[in-house]
């Protein structure tokens, strides 16, 4: 299995945040931005999802909104761009394991 070397950065835009998730190949695969809002005194998120054609990197941003937006309380938009040509159902898990692994740190 190849080794992937994932990276996150976050960035203050006023009151609001912008994380960045990628690779060493990364680009910009999806964008999601959460919204907090509430209803029945309970805080939730809308979203706004825009992907490129054939991408699936919203899976890894919106996990990353919903923590942040509801941690925060502000507007948050991930973008993301993890790519791998031909990847593997374990080289997604892994992916998947660094991304939960780094939500706590968030």
């Amino acid at each position: 299995m190849r080794s992937i070397q994932l990276t996150r950065y976050i960035y203050q835009m006023g009151n609001d945040l912008v994380i960045c998730v990628q690779n060493e190949n990364g680009h910009i695969g999806s964008i999601v931005t959460g919204e907090p809002y509430y209803k029945n005194k309970e805080l939730h998120v809308t979203y706004n999802t825009w992907n490129r054609l054939s991408h699936k990197d919203d899976c890894v941003a919106k996990l990353y909104v919903e923590k942040a937006v509801k941690k925060y309380k502000c507007v948050v938009s991930c973008v993301c761009g993890i790519h791998l040509d031909n990847i593997t159902k374990e080289e997604m898990n892994e992916i998947m394991v660094w991304v939960e692994k780094d939500l706590l740190c968030l």
